[in-house]
């Protein structure tokens, strides 16, 4: 028996030039668990990953309802500059999980959403280590590091594909508690 039975867990990525590699590996990692696993974009159109990946969406970002997931996981890549940073529609989504004590975990450049949304406000957290991502962190109040997984509370952040094991690892033994 799976260790993560019964847990459902929503993967966010952005609709374009979403990072493949992370997305593959914690889709095929969460599922190999026992999780439940749905895939969330912008859009229902098929989601396309920055090298070759695609993927259909189960639902919009708008239709997720915390209420029904243990996590909630977002996808780096340019994807996520372009399709979550700035999107009112994450922003809320993710309040909502905060609000309700749920995991929320972010890889590369995706912890932007995260401190754009409101929700990293005196948090240590890490992300893609260029200038434009460590600045909207630092302006929205989290406490920035450079180690490659940070856990937070039930806040996940990690700075790089390298470290998607790694990342893995910290949001399937926080969804064991």
């Amino acid at each position: 028996m799976a260790s993560l039975d019964g847990k459902q867990v929503v993967i966010i990525l952005g609709q374009k030039n979403y990072n493949d590699q992370e997305f593959d590996y914690l889709f095929e990692r969460l599922q190999s668990e026992g999780a439940d696993v749905c895939v969330a974009s912008n859009t229902l159109e098929k989601a396309l990953g920055r090298i070759n990946g695609h993927v259909a969406p189960d639902c919009t970002i708008e239709d997720v309802d915390p209420r029904e997931f243990a996590a909630v996981v977002l996808i780096g890549g340019y994807g996520a500059r372009v399709y979550l940073w700035d999107d009112e529609k994450t922003h809320e989504l993710l309040r909502k999980f905060l609000a309700s004590g749920k995991i929320i975990a972010a890889i590369s450049t995706a912890p932007v959403a995260l401190a754009n949304a409101g929700i990293l406000q005196n948090k240590k957290a890490t992300v893609y280590p260029d200038y434009v991502s460590i600045q909207a962190l630092e302006s929205q109040g989290a406490n920035h590091t450079y180690d490659n997984v940070i856990v937070d509370d039930n806040i996940i952040t990690a700075s790089d594909t390298r470290f998607v094991e790694k990342f893995a690892d910290a949001i399937i033994r926080k969804l064991k508690g």
